[in-house]
């Protein structure tokens, strides 16, 4: 901890601003019409995007939860400012939780091959995975992994929300060893949840770093919505001690981690290119045919060319519109990214197996209206949860260096 002691800031207490408000309802309202239409239009199509909507929200629920844990651990100083938010953050798990057990009680044969029974009996490699690929154990595995991260958030939330009433930095110990329980186990279950809810859409195929894949995409559009929330409620009067060295940080932590997505990614592509196994080619033969090229470039683009061109200078990173544009762009990045994950593999599921006439990308309300749907109750739950607690963790020992930040 350096630099000279600065007098703790006045916290205004929180009140929901509101526009979260209109702009809440606006989503939720347009995004459950977009949602009954996707079921309305066909069932798969619904399915797949409501999929995409709860592996998106939980991704920023954990990417949240996992940037807490870690700060907490290695001791970092400068997020104690903003730790509030990612504490509210973490409160939204059950929403996603519920939408995955949607999945398992009534999408699955829209969505997994192997969840009928009629292809798994006639299909030995699928036979052999079949321990694993069960409807019965991909529930239970659903509800193991959200006991385990809501679990162990809620303990990192009860301990720095002690805190505030006892100044006593044994809360700020707790954390400590609770973050690192938390990443250990976070590593184990997001990579076995990515494989049951995305890998297994496509069952044939496989990667061995696909659950590191799916780790930095929560982690980036995590980063990426804080700084969104961040922006907005500085608009809204709050969070006077954040200034441009704490967006520098936020810059630096998209640019970096957006860069190791790309890294990721082209690891993944080029170790199948070059192996040419027949197995593991397919995922990318169906990505760059009928249409799905230039969603596999322009992928590409959002979440690494564009950010990484455009935060390479320093002064933008400090530039709170410039990193706002950023992590707008990176939030839809990670959107597009997952509904490439998905929709090839279901809409190739629905022309093979339900004799739909389906090639190609395809766009429109019932795309977007789950994500919208959640969306909404996101911002509606940030804007209750935000209030539960002092929005600056005032008794924590690492305080004065958040406030003393600089570069």
């Amino acid at each position: 901890m350096g630099g000279h002691h600065v007098e703790v800031p006045a916290a205004k207490q929180w009140e929901m601003p509101k526009s979260w408000m209109t702009t809440a309802i606006a989503l939720m309202v347009v995004g459950l019409a977009g949602t009954v239409y996707g079921f309305v239009d066909a069932s798969w199509r619904g399915w797949s995007n409501v999929l995409i909507a709860g592996v998106y929200f939980t991704g920023i629920c954990l990417g949240a939860a996992f940037q807490f844990a870690v700060y907490s651990f290695v001791n970092g100083g400068w997020w104690i400012s903003v730790k509030r938010i990612m504490e509210a953050f973490t409160t939204f798990l059950p929403v996603p939780m519920v939408v995955m057990v949607l999945i398992g009680l009534f999408g699955m044969h829209d969505l997994y091959e192997w969840s009928i029974p009629e292809i798994m009996e006639h299909d030995t490699l699928l036979q052999k995975k079949k321990l694993l690929l069960n409807e019965t154990g991909w529930m239970i595995r659903v509800l193991v992994y959200f006991g385990i991260w809501m679990t162990t958030t809620f303990l990192m939330r009860k301990f720095s929300r002690a805190q505030d009433v006892d100044p006593d930095p044994k809360y700020t110990l707790f954390n400590v060893r609770v973050g690192a329980i938390h990443t250990v186990l976070f590593a184990l279950t997001v990579t076995f949840a990515a494989l049951d809810w995305l890998s297994s859409l496509e069952p044939h195929w496989f990667s061995t770093i696909f659950g590191v894949y799916q780790f930095i995409g929560m982690f980036v559009c995590a980063a990426s919505t804080l700084i969104l929330f961040i922006l907005s409620m500085q608009r809204a009067g709050y969070l006077s001690w954040i200034n441009e060295d704490h967006y520098h940080d936020l810059g630096k932590m998209m640019f970096a981690f957006g860069t190791f997505w790309a890294y990721i990614w082209v690891s993944q592509y080029l170790l199948i290119w070059y192996s040419n196994i027949p197995e593991e080619t397919g995922y990318y033969i169906v990505r760059n045919n009928h249409g799905w090229l230039a969603i596999f470039f322009l992928n590409l683009a959002c979440n690494w060319v564009i950010p990484f061109l455009v935060l390479l200078p320093r002064n933008n990173k400090r530039n709170p519109k410039v990193i706002g544009g950023v992590a707008g762009l990176l939030i839809f990045g990670h959107w597009l990214d997952l509904y490439l994950q998905v929709m090839p593999a279901t809409s190739h599921f629905a022309a093979h197996h339900h004799g739909v006439d389906v090639h190609g990308p395809i766009f429109g309300l019932q795309e977007f209206g789950p994500i919208l749907l959640l969306g909404g109750l996101f911002i509606l739950t940030m804007g209750k949860m935000l209030g539960r607690a002092p929005l600056l963790a005032r008794n924590d020992p690492y305080l004065q260096e958040a406030l003393n930040h600089h570069q």
